[in-house]
């Protein structure tokens, strides 16, 4: 899971972290949830073009406790892999 926002788009560490998540997701060795908070479709095309077409939750548009349930749907599975 990695919440994108702002602020993550602004320090140099997180694409980073992020390119590495996307090689592991890409390769089928990790499951990548966004989580857009605060941000547009349009903010994460700037800085992740490959980010711009994956399934995201949006802190916008779903609250908390549908999120979190989200999250919990997406680890459940993720275990009986």
């Amino acid at each position: 899971m990695v919440v994108l926002s702002k602020s993550f788009f602004e320090k140099g560490w997180p694409q980073y972290e992020l390119d590495g998540l996307v090689t592991l997701s890409v390769t089928g060795k990790q499951i990548l949830l966004p989580i857009w908070h605060e941000i547009t479709a349009t903010d994460v095309i700037e800085f992740s073009p490959s980010l711009a077409d994956r399934v995201a939750l949006d802190t916008s548009k779903e609250d908390l406790e549908t999120i979190a349930d989200e999250i919990a749907d997406v680890i459940e599975s993720d275990r009986r892999r």
